[in-house]
């Protein structure tokens, strides 16, 4: 019957539980020690992979600063080095272009000379023959008068006669002065302005030769080593030709002196400023 079925295991339940484990004994389950060494072990594990981890960080960002530190120094050399390319350039092309302007000037002169030396000499007989006719007759019509000024004023025209044939090749101009000194008026010297005039004067002295008088600018002691050849060989043509060479030296050396004083103004207005380059933050430690 059914009570009796159930009396069967209500007496046969107790039976059973000698056998089952007590739910609050884990120790024999689970090793807790093992276990708090194991997570011990793990958290020991992942702090020494972070303080690795933050190491290699910060080496990377020493070498980052590093490099950036480099690559801009290298910058600057580089545009510094460009610029001083650039001045060195301009520089060359102004030599070359002044170089070529003086050998040009040079070659005309030559040129000049060349055809002046080859028709003076008959040119310059044939005034030596004007200048002892007219001599003659003057001698012969004023066979009282005699002095110095007289002399001094036949030879000023005799050479006024003879370097006549200077003035339209080489453009010289020619005045004889209050004091009858003989000033020579120079042009085509300043190739950046060939209307401008130099100007060298000499007079005649009573013991013979001439002597320096004026010059305009002053050229100093070559002028005078030019005037001593001159009375030492009586070539006049060849101390007008000394200086105006003399002249162009000194054009020229003005030339190369503004040249120079322009381009270190040019490097001091275009220089560059440069701002140093921001440093990347260090990130936070944890």
């Amino acid at each position: 019957s059914h009570a009796s079925i159930a009396a069967h295991t209500m007496s046969a339940a107790p039976q059973a539980m000698p056998n089952a484990r007590p739910l609050d004994d884990v120790s024999n389950i689970i090793d807790l020690d093992a276990l708090h060494k194991e997570l011990e072990q793990a958290r020991s594990n992942v702090e020494m992979w972070m303080a690795r981890r933050e190491l290699s960080m910060k080496e990377q960002v020493a070498v980052h600063k590093t490099n950036m530190a480099v690559a801009e120094e290298e910058y600057v050399s580089l545009v510094e080095r460009e610029k001083d390319l650039a001045t060195a350039a301009e520089e060359l092309a102004r030599r070359q272009e002044y170089q070529q302007a003086e050998l040009d000037a040079l070659q005309e002169e030559a040129a000049q000379a060349k055809e002046l030396g080859e028709d003076l000499p008959q040119q310059l007989q044939v005034l030596r023959e004007q200048v002892t006719t007219e001599k003659d007759e003057v001698e012969r019509e004023q066979t009282k008068v005699k002095g110095d000024e007289m002399v001094k004023a036949q030879m000023l025209q005799a050479h006024l006669s003879a370097v006549d044939l200077y003035r339209d090749r080489l453009g010289l101009r020619f005045e004889i002065g209050d004091a009858e000194e003989l000033r020579f008026f120079y042009r085509h010297v300043d190739p950046a302005d060939h209307e401008r005039e130099f100007m060298v004067a000499v007079r005649v002295v009573d013991t013979g030769g001439y002597e320096l008088m004026d010059c305009d600018p002053d050229m100093g002691d070559a002028a005078q080593r030019l005037l001593a050849e001159c009375n030492r060989t009586d070539n006049l043509s060849g101390f007008v030709r000394g200086v105006r060479k003399l002249f162009r030296a000194s054009v020229a050396e003005e030339e190369v002196a503004a040249a120079a004083a322009a381009l270190r103004e040019k490097a001091k207005v275009s220089a560059p400023s440069y701002a140093p380059a921001d440093e990347p933050e260090p990130e936070p430690e944890p």
